[in-house]
């Protein structure tokens, strides 16, 4: 048998004076009698002036649900529900609860302030409930406390084992929130007759629009509803939540066809995103979720600025780089599409070449390799090169075979270096490089970003073995003499003025050396490296913000 705490089961509801106050002479009770007519402009002066009578509500909801007036608790919204029964059902200290993870905030907040010991299970790696490790952790366990449809992953719980669960744990209480209920079509509300370990929370904020008024009721048994009476503050609905929510019951067939429409709106909305080249994860709710990725809160911020707010979830276990997303009107969600396509075009991915896009492991360090060993006696040591590219200010072949050659004693040009070291490349590069981005994954991010390359190569070098093939798949191509009289890497000159050529708000620098990070930080563009021959340390103390084994993991960074 379901107890309440110790505290709970040894007082005794506070009982307000009974209902039908209204047209009376109220000196009973310590109020303004008169009240302020001009205060709430469109409510009778009595229904503001008068503490809220609760009766007629609980019938016109009994009559709703196929309940007993005695099975429902109004409610300060579902969230006051969810905090009466953590502190009537948890023994400070020592009651457990189990919760998933991740879930609603407050129901983990709630638990906690009630001093509740805490078991939580993950969701699936679909972001579904995991029954089974649910199921293995119930034993002992004084509540079960779900979110059905989940916020913010739209999760549902399957009825039939939730009532599997409650027959064979009868001395655990399962708490249901079922604020999202109407968008399934589905409740457990007329279940908490039957099974007397069984709570379901409901709200009126979310389908029923009265998210402002703040109503919300708690279904069960007769016995579970008394113990939370007695822990409920006794006027903690209003009068105008009371009397809009009685308004709406004689209409709720109009409710839940406007739960219908929103869900067929969020149904054409999903597949505008999907085709956007964005992942979603639906859910069973009014919302779902988008995987945006990296820079996901600056994303939020560019929809807010066009005048659409969405939430970033990427702080929630299991759902980094995902932003929350609710259906809305035609008008709404056409907007919204409007902020992606907006900014798809003034937000860049920009991709270095070398090591990034192109394997050149068999092609530039051979032939610095070979210049070396032609002006010095001294050949390249291993590691040598890629411990003066960790070093910055190196990045170009030819001013590092140029500083390779310097510490040796030996003074060479760099434009016969340059000479030399081009002649030997473009006998070379066609068979010994290897291009390395999928057209797969390409695709798709074209789809969400505008797609440019800045590459420390001239064009002579660039033109010959990557010019047509990389030019048919990217936006623009820069090469390092395209920019004359500005600083190479790591100096952000070259980065900037892509920027401007191509009027892009914001961008991500994808390349693999720490000239790269750094040239992208001064820039002020988000930094991915991509691992070839730098240590991470370097990379990271450059400022690299991701690193990825190859490019084509972009596609868990950019969460396509």
């Amino acid at each position: 048998m379901i107890k309440a705490r110790t505290a709970v089961e040894n007082m005794s509801a506070y009982l307000p004076p009974l209902e039908g106050r209204r047209g009376l002479v109220r000196l009973d009770f310590n109020e303004n009698t008169e009240g302020f007519p001009w205060a709430s402009p469109g409510l009778p002066v009595e229904l503001v002036a008068t503490y809220p009578e609760y009766g007629q509500c609980e019938r016109s909801l009994a009559e709703y649900w196929n309940l007993g007036t005695e099975n429902i608790l109004l409610t300060d919204g579902s969230d006051e529900g969810l905090l009466v029964v953590a502190l009537t059902f948890i023994e400070p200290g020592t009651g457990r609860a189990v919760i998933t993870r991740p879930t609603f905030a407050l129901i983990r907040q709630y638990l906690q302030l009630a001093g509740a010991q805490l078991i939580e299970v993950p969701l699936t790696g679909s972001l579904e409930f995991d029954h089974d490790g649910i199921a293995a952790v119930l034993e002992g366990t004084n509540i079960a406390f779900f979110a059905s449809p989940d916020n913010p992953t739209g999760a549902v719980l399957d009825q039939d084992c939730v009532i599997n669960w409650c027959r064979n744990w009868p001395d655990t209480l399962f708490v249901i929130d079922e604020a999202y209920a109407e968008y399934t079509g589905r409740t457990l509300v007329p279940l908490v007759r039957q099974l007397e370990n069984l709570i379901v929370l409901r709200s009126f904020s979310k389908a029923w629009g009265m998210a402002g008024l703040r109503l919300g009721a708690a279904t069960g048994s007769k016995r579970l509803i008394d113990y939370m009476r007695r822990v409920r503050s006794p006027y903690s609905v209003n009068s105008a939540a009371v009397t809009t929510v009685m308004n709406l019951l004689r209409r709720s067939g109009e409710i839940h066809a406007a739960a219908r429409e929103t869900m067929a709106r969020k149904k054409w909305l999903t597949n505008e995103v999907q085709r956007r080249g964005y992942r979603v994860h639906s859910g069973a709710a009014n919302f779902f979720l988008v995987g945006v990725g990296a820079g996901a809160q600056s994303w939020c911020d560019y929809c807010r600025r066009h005048g659409v707010l969405v939430r970033d979830r990427s702080s929630m276990p299991a759902l980094s780089g995902m932003v929350r997303v609710s259906a809305g009107t035609d008008r709404e969600n056409r907007i919204f599409l409007d902020a992606l396509d907006a900014y798809r075009h003034s937000h860049a991915l920009i991709f270095d070449l070398d090591d990034t896009l192109v394997d050149c492991s068999q092609s530039y360090a051979r032939i610095v390799a070979e210049l070396v060993s032609c002006h010095s006696d001294e050949p390249l040591r291993v590691g040598e090169l890629n411990a003066l590219r960790a070093e910055g200010g190196f990045n170009d072949e030819w001013d590092a075979t140029q500083e390779l050659l310097r510490r040796r004693g030996v003074a060479v040009t760099i434009q016969e270096i340059a000479r030399e070291g081009q002649s030997c490349y473009l006998g070379i590069a066609g068979e010994n490089e290897r291009w390395s981005l999928s057209d797969e994954v390409l695709a798709q991010l074209k789809l969400r970003y505008r797609l440019l390359v800045l590459t420390g190569r001239t064009r002579a070098e660039y033109e010959p073995v990557w010019g047509k093939f990389a030019g048919s798949r990217f936006e623009h191509v820069w090469c390092r003499d395209d920019f004359d009289g500005l600083r190479p890497k790591p100096a952000p000159d070259m980065l900037l003025s892509v920027l401007n050529q191509s009027q892009v708000e914001s961008a991500i620098y994808i390349g693999n050396s720490v000239d790269d990070m750094r040239a992208a930080i001064e820039a002020g563009l988000g930094r991915i490296a991509i691992r070839s021959t730098t240590p991470d340390a370097a990379l990271r103390d450059a400022g690299a913000e991701y690193i990825l084994d190859d490019v084509n993991s972009l596609r868990e960074v950019i969460a396509i």
